[in-house]
C-alpha cells in the first residue's frame, strides 16, 4: 500500500513539474512566436506587393511601403503604386488555407497571391503554395470570377489550369479566391 502511495505521489509531482516547465516555456517563447508571426505576415505582404526587401530590412521596408487601413471591420493594405491587398482564407481539402492577395488599382486584376499556410498534400494539393503555380494567377481577372479548370485556355483572362491529381484542392482554392474577392469587393469599391 505504501509503495502504491509513493508511486502515485511520484507521478503527481512529476506531472506538476512537467506542467510547470511547459507553462514556463510557453511564457518564455510567446514573444518570439508573436514576432515570427508578424515577420511572416509582413514579408508575405511585401512579396505580394512585389516590393524588394531583405531579411534584415523587412520591418523598415514594410513601414515605409505599406499602409494599413481598416474599413468596415475589414483590414486592407495599400502600396504606393495604388495596389491593394487583403488576407485570404478558406477551407482546402485537408484543412485551412491562409494567404494574401493583391489586386491592381483596377480592383479586378490579380497582381499576386501568396500562401502563408496550408495543410494540402505536398506534391499534389500543396502545389497551391508553390510560386510557379501562383504566378499563373498574375494578370487574371475577377470578371466575373476566376475559374480553375482542367485544360484552361491560357489566353483567357479568367481561367487557370487546375492541379493534376488535386481536383478537390483546385476546386476548394477556386471557391476560396472567389468568395474572398466577393466578400471584399464592396469594401474595396468604397
Amino acid at each position: 500500500m505504501k509503495e502504491q502511495f509513493k508511486m502515485i505521489q511520484f507521478v503527481v509531482i512529476l506531472g506538476i513539474v512537467a506542467a510547470g516547465i511547459l507553462i514556463g516555456s510557453q511564457g518564455y517563447t510567446m514573444d518570439l512566436i508573436t514576432e515570427n508571426q508578424e515577420y511572416t505576415l509582413k514579408s508575405t505582404i511585401l512579396n505580394a506587393f512585389e516590393i524588394d526587401f531583405t531579411e534584415a530590412t523587412v520591418l523598415d521596408v514594410y513601414e515605409k511601403s505599406v499602409r494599413k487601413e481598416v474599413k468596415d471591420d475589414t483590414v486592407l493594405y495599400y502600396s504606393e503604386d495604388g495596389t491593394v491587398g487583403f488576407e485570404i482564407n478558406g477551407k482546402g481539402l485537408w484543412g485551412p488555407i491562409d494567404g494574401f492577395m493583391t489586386l491592381e488599382p483596377d480592383l479586378v486584376t490579380i497582381k499576386a497571391i501568396q500562401i502563408i499556410y496550408n495543410e494540402e498534400t505536398p506534391g499534389l494539393g500543396g502545389v497551391i503554395a508553390e510560386q510557379w503555380y501562383l504566378n499563373k494567377f498574375k494578370g487574371k481577372k475577377f470578371s466575373p470570377a476566376i475559374a480553375i479548370i482542367k485544360s484552361a485556355d491560357m489566353s483567357s483572362e479568367t481561367e487557370i489550369d487546375s492541379i493534376s491529381g488535386a481536383t478537390m484542392t483546385s476546386n476548394a482554392f477556386e471557391l476560396m479566391l472567389n468568395e474572398n474577392y466577393q466578400n471584399q469587393k464592396e469594401v474595396l469599391n468604397q
